[in-house]
């Protein structure tokens, strides 16, 4: 089998190991980019969430100091202990920007970016007012009839709470901290507690209602049901809960005085105030309604209590100059998500390793096998090629070789007969002749020496070929190179036949050994006359294209197309017979072979045109001048 050319790069074994490695590569880097993205992010929105945090606890911490100190005067420690809490600076201005209290010390510049308000009194959204503009559409209800000359707060959708009494301020702007005048002596807190307490047992004994008591910051208790108290039907004692301590009543009174210009300038209606801030009044309630007397009493508050609260103050809060944070940090979900991408790379890896592996060692253990059974003597053994990898061309080159032993080894077998054969016929005669003069049978006179010189000296002539056979293979064969002139060499090798025609140049010189050349066109003359049938051998020597060719031309049978390949195998016979008639050893013109490359040249057998053989002996030409 010919040896396959070199391997395409699409077929390559380092091609796709590469590709293996590069898309083991590929994922370990996607899944590593993947986890740190999610790790990144997840540490991204931790830290976010931290920060959100911190600013809501200094916020409110902030807020609740706004809402129990008249000012800011003693906010320094606070400050200093939330910015160490947070691991930032804080900073708090008033409205002008001058700093009340700085976590870094005076002198630094202050920090860039927003700040937030800290103002007790406005801690919500403000209520919504309604539109002054009595033409303003509103929301009309089917059941109130409607009369053009009403206000619109008249003709607004009642509220289903009740239809007289006004629900406390629960999402009042102000922070319910902010108590001011509002609060009790600590004897009206017993008594409010104790009050609530017995009212909320008698709802719960009386109704069966779930009731519990909230205290607020002004040391009033509240009520609290999960349904209506308005208009419910019972023993207990509600209004009792509702009654302002003497301590309440000058500051309802006061309140009361800022709630009634208010109302009176949005068209308002009129309210009485309760104790816990709601109200009641005379007119049904609307939405637009609530929404004024919510409004205004909201204002009426502010301008009360803004004596016991701190003013209005700006918070900037920003990072201090610390060593980052890392996110990749080894928390007990991090370090699974690391061991379960780490542990995904490895499988995916042993996967790929696998598939490779197989496609890698499968090829390989075929050819091991098929190297077996050639090692315990089947020459008939071949490695299957599957792949025109490096490893198909070492099947291909496995099987080359196998092809070639086994070749080798037919020839040997057959060496082995030819020698043997060879050897056995004068061997043989010789032993016959012998026995025979020893029995008497032959006369012993010089035909039989003659007959026994003869057989010795063809037995000698197929040793000596073997063995200038055997030194050929081994490279033993040694010349004695010097210039030889064509014309001599052909007409010494003519002089020992009859009927051969000699045509050379005189100026023909070549270089090399002249006994072996000689030998060379003695073997092929013999050839040439042992098959020419008489017909006359032609020795034609010319120069062509830098060499020296040398034709023996006979006109015999000639040689078959097909036994021309192996006219120069070694005991090889047209005439299988082997008789001395037809053929002689088989290794004339092996040895021809052998002699014409051993001096850089070609030999080669064509047709003779009108039949015959012509056998073309292509020699390095050299300078006439060197020739002696």
């Amino acid at each position: 089998m010919p040896e396959r050319g070199r391997v395409r790069l699409r077929h390559s074994l380092v091609l796709r190991l590469f590709a293996l490695v590069t898309v083991v590569a590929v994922v370990a880097v996607a899944l590593t980019a993947w986890l740190t993205v999610r790790t990144t992010a997840v540490g991204i929105r931790e830290e976010q969430g931290a920060v959100v945090a911190a600013s809501a606890r200094i916020e409110e911490a902030l807020t609740t100091y706004a809402a129990t100190h008249q000012d800011w005067s003693e906010v320094g420690p606070l400050v200093s202990r939330l910015a160490a809490s947070a691991g930032n600076r804080v900073v708090l201005t008033d409205d002008a920007g001058r700093v009340l209290a700085d976590s870094a010390g005076a002198g630094t510049p202050l920090p860039v970016g927003d700040s937030t308000t800290i103002d007790a009194l406005d801690v919500g959204p403000p209520a919504a007012v309604p539109a002054a503009d009595p033409a303003a559409p509103v929301e009309l209800c089917p059941s109130v009839p409607v009369d053009p000359e009403e206000s619109a707060l008249t003709v607004a959708c009642p509220v289903a709470e009740s239809a007289y009494a006004g629900p406390p301020p629960g999402s009042s702007p102000i922070d319910p901290r902010v108590v001011g005048p509002f609060a009790l002596t600590s004897t009206e807190r017993e008594s409010s507690r104790g009050l609530a307490d017995r009212v909320a047992g008698c709802l719960r004994d009386d109704l069966g209602v779930e009731v519990s008591v909230v205290v607020t910051a002004s040391g009033r208790a509240s009520l609290e049901t999960g349904a209506p108290t308005a208009g419910l039907v019972t023993g207990c004692d509600l209004p009792a809960v509702l009654a302002p301590y003497p301590s309440e009543r000058r500051v309802l009174a006061r309140l009361q005085a800022l709630v009634d210009p208010c109302l009176a300038r949005r068209d308002g209606p009129e309210v009485a105030l309760l104790a816990d801030l709601g109200w009641t009044q005379g007119v049904p309630r609307t939405t637009a309604s609530d929404q004024v007397v919510s409004s205004c009493l909201t204002d009426a508050r502010r301008q009360l209590l803004r004596p016991y609260a701190a003013p209005a103050a700006r918070v900037h809060v920003s990072a201090t100059r610390r060593e980052p944070t890392t996110f990749l940090d080894l928390s007990p979900g991090n370090r699974w998500r690391i061991a379960g991408v780490a542990g995904l790379v490895v499988l995916l890896s042993l996967g790929f390793a696998a598939l490779a592996g197989r496609q890698l060692v499968r090829p390989l253990s075929l050819l091991a096998v098929a190297a077996g059974r050639a090692r315990e003597g089947d020459l008939s053994a071949r490695a299957d090629v599957r792949s025109n990898d490096e490893i198909g061309r070492v099947a291909s080159a496995f099987n080359t070789m196998a092809e070639r032993r086994e070749e080798a080894e037919q020839l040997r077998r057959a060496m082995v007969a030819d020698v043997a054969h060879e050897l056995r016929n004068p061997i043989s005669t010789m032993r016959g002749t012998l026995e025979a003069a020893q029995d008497g049978l032959v006369p012993v006179d010089q035909s039989l020496v003659a007959s026994l010189v003869e057989e010795t000296l063809l037995l000698q002539h197929v040793v000596e070929d073997l063995r200038d056979l055997a030194a050929a293979d081994s490279g033993d064969l040694r010349l004695a190179r010097a210039p030889v002139r064509v014309r001599d060499l052909l007409d010494t090798v003519a002089a020992h036949h009859d009927g051969l025609t000699v045509t050379a140049d005189d100026d023909l010189v070549v270089d090399g050994d002249a006994l072996r050349l000689r030998q060379v066109v003695g073997n092929l003359v013999s050839n040439a006359v042992r098959h020419g049938d008489g017909g006359g051998v032609e020795l034609v020597a010319e120069r062509a294209s830098g060499t020296v060719e040398i034709r023996v031309v006979d006109h015999g049978e000639g040689i078959a197309e097909a036994d021309r390949p192996h006219v120069f195998d070694r005991f090889w016979r047209a005439d299988p017979s082997r008789n001395r008639v037809s053929g002689g050893s088989g290794l004339g013109l092996a040895i021809v072979r052998q002699l014409v490359v051993a001096h850089g040249g070609t030999v080669a057998v064509t047709a003779t045109p009108g039949g015959g053989a012509t056998f073309v002996v292509a020699l390095p030409g050299s300078s006439p001048a060197a020739a002696p």
